[in-house]
């Protein structure tokens, strides 16, 4: 009988010690479950807030039009003749915060001012903006076909505003003058063709990167 007695007083004991863990589990449990929550109405606020600023991304950074659709002859330039794209009222407004450190964000402001199979010459249609090139990537592709991988041009090139900047292909009157021009040995000709400025998008439709498009035909 006593015996009894003793496994009922331990077998109490136990209930209580597992009641007790039963409560501080349950305890723990309405704590994740409110940071839990919390958690989710924050995921959700997030949520609201990248869905806003992609929307107005959207519609505040369209995808560039070419800009270019007959080359220049060379006449032209000789001749002093410039044809100038872009009004000078109308400031871009859309820019990358992922480009080189020049106050901390670069600009789109280029355009294609005159282009020639030796050179072509890039413009900053901004009038108060520098536009670095650190961003920019050259292509030159024949009947669709890219004959030279994309070339970017020199570090550190940087187009004060309402400015020009030729790019020289590596023939024998290329000049490279800092500031104002670069080679790009890759390519002995530019060819003769359509000249044109783009973005380079990725899958998610956010910008990555600025070419210059050659688009010829030989």
């Amino acid at each position: 009988m006593l015996k009894l007695e003793n496994e009922n007083v331990l077998l109490h004991q136990e209930i209580k010690v597992l009641k007790l863990k039963l409560s501080r589990v349950q305890n723990n449990r309405d704590q994740l479950e409110t940071e839990l929550s919390i958690i989710r109405a924050e995921n959700d606020e997030l949520k609201t807030i990248v869905y806003t600023l992609e929307k107005r991304l959207t519609q505040e950074t369209p995808i560039l039009s070419p800009q270019i659709d007959t080359p220049v002859s060379e006449n032209s330039f000789e001749n002093g003749s410039i044809k100038s794209y872009g009004k000078k009222e109308q400031e871009p407004e859309f820019f990358s915060e992922t480009g080189p450190d020049f106050d901390s964000k670069w600009y789109k402001n280029i355009c294609i001012a005159k282009s020639h199979p030796n050179y072509i010459v890039l413009r900053n249609c901004s009038q108060v903006e520098h536009q670095s090139l650190d961003d920019f990537i050259f292509f030159r592709t024949v009947d669709g076909k890219e004959t030279v991988s994309g070339c970017p041009f020199p570090e550190g090139v940087i187009i004060p505003p309402q400015s020009e900047f030729t790019i020289y292909s590596d023939h024998p009157g290329a000049r490279n003058v800092y500031g104002k021009s670069c080679i790009l040995h890759r390519y002995n000709t530019f060819g003769s063709g359509k000249v044109t400025e783009n973005i380079i998008l990725d899958e998610t439709a956010k910008e990555t990167a600025n070419y210059i498009l050659c688009v010829f035909q030989e």
